[in-house]
């Protein structure tokens, strides 16, 4: 049985800093990203790609597919956003839900649509194709696959990219949550809590 999740204190492993991030990783922190939403005007000042950098090799392999799915996936930002919101709910993960609470406005999610997010994906106020997609969510989370009903209602909805992009973003938002769960990376100042 696991032990209760309690918000982490002091970080596992801590931020590097600039100082001594390896040059294969010091362009890319630097890089300005002020126009992604992001809170952060460079990868550099969020801790998550900061906690990362500490191994370099991994992190140079990671960001490209983790930028795909963030910025350049099939799926409408919106509903990318509405996904990983549930991820982040499932995972309890108050760095991966604080920083996507921002995205997510930007996305053009509202505070309502994110205080619902919490009652899944039956709450009222959802389309269906947003309750489906959340369901997606929820059913991969406890039982690593899809179930037939909700992959035949996502069917109607989405394309075969997006079919094959959906179950990839969850999961790399759990491993997301995972390492920022167990690494305790605290949330920068200011990020909203999760509630």
């Amino acid at each position: 049985m696991s032990e209760p999740l309690l918000p982490p204190t002091a970080p596992r492993i801590p931020p590097q800093p600039s100082d001594e991030w390896a040059e294969s990783v010091r362009e890319t922190l630097s890089a300005d990203i002020g126009s992604l939403g992001l809170g952060v005007s460079s990868l550099g000042e969020a801790h998550v790609f900061t906690t990362l950098a500490r191994h370099p090799e991994l992190f140079a392999a990671w960001l490209p597919f983790s930028s795909q799915l963030l910025l350049a996936g099939d799926l409408p930002f919106a509903e990318r956003e509405l996904v990983i919101l549930r991820v982040a709910r499932n995972c309890e993960s108050p760095y991966e839900w604080g920083q996507h609470v921002r995205i997510a406005a930007k996305a053009g999610l509202s505070s309502d649509d994110m205080a619902r997010v919490a009652a899944g994906p039956d709450a009222p106020g959802w389309t269906e194709r947003q309750s489906l997609l959340l369901r997606a969510t929820d059913e991969l989370h406890s039982g690593a696959r899809i179930g037939r009903s909700t992959w035949e209602g996502l069917a109607q909805h989405l394309t075969e990219r997006q079919l094959i992009e959906l179950p990839m973003l969850v999961g790399h938002y759990h491993l997301l949550a995972f390492t920022l769960n167990s690494l305790h990376v605290l949330p920068e100042p200011g990020l909203p809590p999760m509630s």
